[in-house]
């Protein structure tokens, strides 16, 4: 006779962490290595991404033109600066596995950003933009900054805090 099992351990799988540590390091060490040319330029950073902005014109969405346009351009230092604060902030809370989730929500931001930039369509096999957004959501739904990150002594701490 078959055993009844409960429907919630049916579907229950224990998977080792050192995946998701290793995904959530390396994709930091990407953002990590993306800031190192933008921090390098310094001053010149603000125009560069300018001009790349504009050089972008016809292959950039439609939708997302006039903000560019309107607001990023006018203030591009401004715009220029958040993007070298996001990138390096991004990659070392996910280097260390510091509120992992949080650094994972503002990586898809920026991806999402960087793509609707480039005019590049979600499922193109080139777009290594929704990969970025994809992994990231990976890492934030796993809570993987609690495997070999400081979120695991965070959610020790505070085991109710939603952000480890």
């Amino acid at each position: 006779m078959l055993e009844e099992i409960p429907m919630r351990e049916q579907f229950t799988i224990k998977l080792p962490g050192w995946p998701s540590a290793l995904l959530r390091i390396c994709l930091g060490l990407l953002f990590l290595r993306a800031v190192q040319g933008k921090i390098a330029a310094g001053g010149h950073w603000p125009d560069a991404m300018a001009a790349f902005l504009n050089h972008q014109g016809k292959s950039m969405f439609a939708f997302y033109r006039p903000f560019i346009d309107n607001v990023v351009i006018p203030h591009k230092v401004m715009f220029a600066n958040l993007v070298r604060i996001g990138e390096l902030g991004v990659g070392l809370a996910l280097v260390t596995g510091t509120v992992t989730r949080l650094a994972a929500f503002f990586g898809v931001v920026m991806a999402l950003n960087y793509m609707w930039a480039k005019g590049q369509a979600f499922w193109l096999p080139t777009n290594h933009d929704a990969l970025f957004v994809l992994a990231l959501i990976g890492l934030a739904l796993m809570g993987a900054g609690r495997v070999l990150g400081v979120d695991y002594f965070l959610a020790k701490k505070y085991p109710r805090f939603w952000l480890w």
